[in-house]
């Protein structure tokens, strides 16, 4: 699949990128209109007591209660002749207007105007009742609110109930997402001029970005006319598209650079780029994607929509970073890769010039001090974690209701005030629905009556009214008004009406007094609804739900990581800290948004004191996902060190060293987006963006640079065992970078050297130990002999062997630098004997000194560590025949390159044996004989961890 995708950006780049732009444009418009198409709610259950109560109210009750309200506000009172004659002209148009019932207003002759008139004698209520579907509602009260709403001077009028506090949601999400969109991408560009160092190539990522947001917005309009796709989740789904396509991106396009800086060409560059770090981006993009799929275990429509969305945004942007990008760098060619010694292409500078800072030295650092002293630094960062984690222990859930929006919002300002200026807390009233009973009947009146006087005497019952009339503490104070017909079904069935004497229908108090109704006896099947037990039986269903949502999600990326891997160990170790790292991030959410400290941070919002109960959820499923996708670039690269023969140490060190800036600038990338996105009015998306950016803060410092080095060391050699069931399964079905089966890796016909036919997922055990390449020198010929000349592919078939397919065209690249021959097999020996060979376990290395991958005797290798003591100077050449080294600048860890001469015409190549090699930050010893992480002495304590 890479190498198709290779071709199609070296072949035919002007071509995908006019279909991409094409498809863009017919899409935009079909993207635009998606908020219209989006819906709102969706935060119960289908299958909940109280979703069917609110569905029976809809269908049959003209007279259940009210969810609309329109509150009436005059600058003096509100019995002054405006004030009067705006509240009667809109309840006469409100009761003749249709879909619109049970209009209850303070002007009305027979209303209960002591309820309806607010303390301070200011305000006045008109209430009545829309029925239909969520969308129908939300539809119907945005085109009253169009026609009757007005905010002053004089009089004003404001909508308050759970459809008006919807609009305000949807109308207040589309203002935060083009201010979003309007301030990250500017600063997200600036995040990759850093990185890169020049116009082009961080333009690119931009452009790919933004054209996968515009197909996820296409997408998601898509998946509307399908499914019930939340409008909250448009923020933050948009912006993880955006986020995740720049990162991918730039883990592509920097490897790219980086094999282009070694010397290879255009072409061959970007198709190693596409099946090495091409790949990992497969993978990472698949794991957010099984994360995410763990919110499709909640029946809650809104977790789903978040689910669908979230996934479609994954496809997208893995689509435009694996399709899009290398088009766009064959088309610019030599531009995306100007400014390279900028950002994070830190290097020589050339002309003797002063040196800078390599890549990675930073990281580099805190990784040997970690792993120096793993129990000290480990045990700061775990205990820096659990101190964060500690709020956690306070958590109090609730539904999404006004309290999300700003407080200067009309429906907030109308449900805030129902609650605090009237005498009843109308969103608080209780509706118990008794279905398929023929209120009429004496008998049933009677049986009513006697449930409503049981109900009445429950603690945190104010009142009940029913068919049978009004009773308090257990007895009837009123009869029914007109014969209590508005608690009497269209078709059969009756509803009784609740008040509680607490205000806030999500206070424990409240969720204890519905826990009281539901334990009275009633003498006929009965469905209880209202804000109060919504909150309760959905926090059950959550509850209910999340194990499942947990091992999905666990199981899912553990099985992932093991394939990518090999190790049991590493997994382990990943889940625990992400786990680690989403507890410290929640208790930080418990402190902010619960208890209200650091709003001078974060922005105003309106503490509730409570946390909305699926944002949980959410931030565990999005959090994880990106975690996990860290995680797996950072072991792919580790990974390729350990192979390569370095031993647990030094693997990881080299391994933060080459993806610890690109970890920095792609999580920085992620963070300005989060932190755009938590810029939002509403509190619920505010702490979702906030919790995801210091999600990835924390992952990127605490746990990459310091527990991860730190567990690593530790642990030794037992970071890449696996049971022998489990290894062989890995060794058939593993994931890994490189060259798919049956895909030409320069490495020979059959994908290793003469055509030696080798098992998928183990380290060739047979290699010739001294491996000519291209801008390298070959084993010196004893003294006398003359230059051994690399013959050509003509020539070595002319000779009846086997000509190499990878042959001369990858020699120069790094993957092949000291790990194969990417050239034609080296000739005999002038004294006869046979090629030098090098044996290797499966997790182990070759110990035996004629391999050596930390370059002490290869040309090929890897720079020697700073600061280490060379081996003795080599004898002198007695000819004078050995030719100066001429350096060019290198990247860190690949020693520097011949220009003169390309063959080394010196009589021998002193090569110092393992006894005569000293130890330097964890390199070869003696004692490293066949031991899988032998890198010092056995005195040594830093010995495999």
């Amino acid at each position: 699949m890479f190498a198709l995708l290779a071709r199609l950006a070296v072949n035919r780049p002007g071509r995908v990128l006019t279909i991409t732009a094409l498809l863009v444009i017919c899409l935009l418009p079909w993207a635009g209109g998606v908020f219209d198409r989006l819906s709102t709610g969706g935060f119960y259950a289908a299958g909940d007591s109280a979703t069917h109560a609110e569905a029976l109210l809809d269908a049959e009750f003209p007279g259940a209660p009210p969810n609309v309200a329109i509150m009436v506000t005059a600058p003096g009172t509100i019995e002054g002749p405006t004030a009067r004659r705006v509240g009667e002209n809109l309840t006469s148009q409100l009761q003749r207007e249709p879909g619109v019932s049970a209009v209850t207003s303070y002007w009305s002759p027979d209303a209960p105007a002591g309820l309806l008139r607010s303390q301070d004698g200011r305000s006045a209520l008109v209430l009545f009742r829309l029925t239909g579907s969520e969308d129908a509602i939300a539809r119907h009260v945005a085109d009253l609110h169009d026609r009757y709403a007005h905010d002053g001077p004089g009089v004003t009028v404001r909508f308050g109930g759970a459809p008006a506090v919807m609009l305000d949601v949807t109308e207040q999400s589309r203002a935060d997402l083009e201010r979003a969109e309007l301030v990250t991408a500017p600063l997200v560009l600036g995040v990759l001029l850093f990185a890169f160092g020049g116009t082009a190539a961080a333009l690119l990522p931009v452009v790919v970005g933004g054209s996968a947001v515009i197909a996820s917005l296409a997408l998601l309009r898509l998946l509307s006319e399908m499914t019930h796709i939340s409008v909250f989740s448009l923020n933050l789904t948009t912006a993880l598209g955006f986020a995740l396509a720049v990162d991918y991106c730039l883990f592509i396009l920097r490897r790219f650079r980086e094999e282009r800086e070694a010397g290879v060409q255009r072409e061959v560059a970007l198709h190693t780029s596409l099946r090495t770090a091409g790949r990992t981006v497969l993978f990472s993009g698949l794991t957010v994607a099984l994360s995410l799929t763990g919110a499709l275990l909640f029946p809650l429509p809104y977790l789903k929509s978040y689910a669908y969305a979230g996934i479609a945004v994954v496809v997208t942007s893995e689509l435009a970073a694996l399709l899009v990008l290398p088009a766009g760098i064959m088309l610019l060619g030599e531009r995306v890769e100007r400014g390279r010694r900028r950002g994070l292409g830190f290097g020589r500078r050339r002309g003797g010039g002063r040196r800078r800072r390599e890549p990675g030295a930073v990281w580099t650092a805190v990784a040997h001090r970690a792993m120096a002293h793993p129990l000290l630094f480990g045990g700061a960062a775990v205990a820096l974690m659990v101190v964060m984690a500690l709020p956690l222990g306070g958590l109090r859930v609730a539904l999404a209701d006004d309290t999300v929006l700003p407080t200067t919002a009309d429906s907030h300002l109308v449900n805030d005030a129902m609650r605090d200026d009237f005498t009843v807390c109308l969103p608080c009233q209780i509706p118990v629905v008794v279905p398929g009973v023929d209120a009429r009947e004496p008998a049933v009146v009677a049986q009513l009556g006697g449930y409503a006087a049981a109900l009445s005497d429950v603690p945190g019952v104010a009142r009940v009214d029913t068919v049978a009339g009004s009773f308090t503490n257990g007895r009837m104070i009123a009869p029914a008004p007109a014969g209590g017909q508005q608690f009497v079904g269209t078709h059969g069935g009756a509803w009784l009406s609740l008040w509680p004497t607490e205000p806030d229908p999500i206070s424990a108090a409240t969720q204890r007094t519905v826990g009281l109704i539901r334990a009275i006896p009633t003498p006929y099947p009965v469905e209880i609804g209202g804000l109060a037990p919504h909150l309760v039986e959905t926090r059950d269903t959550v509850i209910r739900g999340l194990p499942g949502a947990i091992a999905v999600v666990v199981t899912a990326t553990f099985v992932l990581l093991f394939l990518f891997t090999g190790s049991l160990l590493l997994p382990l170790k990943a889940l625990l800290l992400n786990a680690l790292n989403l507890a410290a991030v929640m208790g930080v959410m418990v402190l902010v948004f619960q208890d209200g400290h650091l709003q001078s941070l974060v922005g105003h919002f309106q503490v509730s004191g409570t946390v909305e109960l699926t944002s949980p959820v959410l931030m565990f499923c999005v959090a994880f996902g990106l975690s996990m996708d860290y995680e797996i670039f950072l072991l792919a690269r580790i990974r390729e060190e350990h192979l390569r023969g370095a031993g647990n140490r030094r693997a990881v060190a080299r391994g933060l060293a080459a993806t610890g800036p690109l970890l920095t600038c792609a999580a920085l990338a992620l963070i300005v987006v989060m932190i755009g996105v938590a810029t939002s009015q509403i509190s619920i998306i505010k702490m979702v963006g906030l919790g995801l950016a210091l999600a990835v803060l924390l992952d990127v410092t605490v746990i990459r640079a310091v527990l991860v080095p730190a567990f690593m060391a530790l642990a030794g050699r037992y970071n890449w065992w696996a049971p022998t069931p489990l290894r062989l399964l890995h060794e058939r079905l593993g994931l890994r970078e490189g060259a798919e089966p049956g895909e030409p890796d320069g490495l020979g016909a059959a994908g290793a050297p003469d055509g030696l036919a080798v098992p998928r997922g183990v380290f060739p055990a047979v290699l010739p130990a001294v491996l000519p390449t291209r801008g390298t020198a070959a084993s010196p010929p004893p003294v006398g002999a003359p230059p051994v000349r690399t013959p050509s592919a003509a020539e070595t078939a002319a000779a009846g062997q086997p000509a190499h397919a990878g042959g001369d065209v990858l020699a120069g690249s790094p993957r092949h630098s000291g790990l194969g021959p990417p050239g034609p097999r080296p000739p005999a020996r002038s004294d006869g004997a046979g090629p030098a060979l090098f044996s290797a376990s499966t997790y182990g290395r070759a110990e035996d000194g004629l391999f050596d991958p930390d370059g002490y005797g290869s040309l090929a290798g890897p720079a020697e560590p700073s600061g280490a003591h060379r081996p003795a100077d080599p004898p002198a050449d007695p000819a004078g025949q050995d030719g100066p080294w001429e350096e060019r600048p290198a990247r860190s860890g690949r020693a520097p390159e011949r220009t003169a001469g390309e063959q080394d015409a010196s009589p021998e190549k002193y090569v110092p044996t393992l006894g005569e090699r000293e130890k330097a930050e964890g390199c070869w010893s003696a004692d490293a004989w066949f031991s899988p992480h032998g890198d010092a002495p056995a005195t040594d304590p830093r010995r495999d961890g």
